[in-house]
């Protein structure tokens, strides 16, 4: 184990799945499985102990309060906890809810381990997360099939703020970011402010969504 492993809390009704994750989990370098939750206010609960946790694995389909009302009431009292969203194909219109509640990513739930792994690690960084096999749908979703022409924005995006949001679109965090644009990582958070400002939108996610729906990325 790392010194400071990624804290995760699992959430999801079935007892056979959370036990596949931990039973994988307990062989991964970085990652320390530290709760598990049925349901949304059970999550909740765990939050508000005294267990550090910096990711969530968001089941969506939940009964007493589901994952999307989660994900809504983790953004407003956890802000520094990251939320990545367990999906299926048949759940595309709580996919989009989620990730405009603020949830920083999602995956299939028959995503391959390693990939799921990667996924953690991507969303614990500050980037974002979305499963390849599952991108262009959900693009489709929210675009219908086809990009729009770019919105009259308030005050439209510099070349630099498009390039910062090109690649959060992408899925890439701040330092990633940097790298990619050979410039500090205060620069990039600075861009992202600008960005979230113009856009009128809340997080990086909403953010990376609004781009995908109007055609900015």
């Amino acid at each position: 184990m790392s010194d400071n492993p990624v804290k995760l809390l699992i959430v999801d009704d079935h007892l056979f799945f959370r036990q596949g994750i931990r039973l994988y989990l307990d062989d991964v370098v970085g990652i320390e499985l530290v709760g598990e939750a049925s349901n949304g206010r059970e999550a909740l609960e765990k939050l508000d102990s005294e267990v550090k946790i910096d990711v969530v694995l968001m089941d969506l389909q939940m009964p007493e309060m589901d994952g999307v009302k989660t994900t809504s009431e983790i953004r407003k009292n956890w802000t520094e906890v990251k939320v990545l969203v367990l999906t299926s194909f048949d759940s595309w219109d709580k996919v989009y809810k989620a990730l405009q509640a603020g949830a920083n990513g999602y995956v299939l739930k028959d995503i391959k381990p390693d990939e799921l792994v990667a996924a953690i690690n991507a969303v614990q960084a500050g980037g974002n997360y979305y499963g390849s096999e599952v991108a262009q749908k959900l693009l489709d979703r929210i675009s219908g099939g086809n990009r729009v022409k770019e919105p009259d924005l308030p005050e439209p995006l510099t070349d630099r703020e498009q390039e910062v949001l090109t690649l959060l679109g992408r899925g890439l965090g701040n330092k990633e970011i940097a790298g990619e644009l050979v410039i500090s990582e205060k620069t990039v958070k600075t861009h992202v402010s600008n960005i979230l400002a113009k856009l009128d939108v809340n997080s990086r996610t909403q953010a990376a969504i609004f781009a995908m729906k109007n055609g900015l990325i």
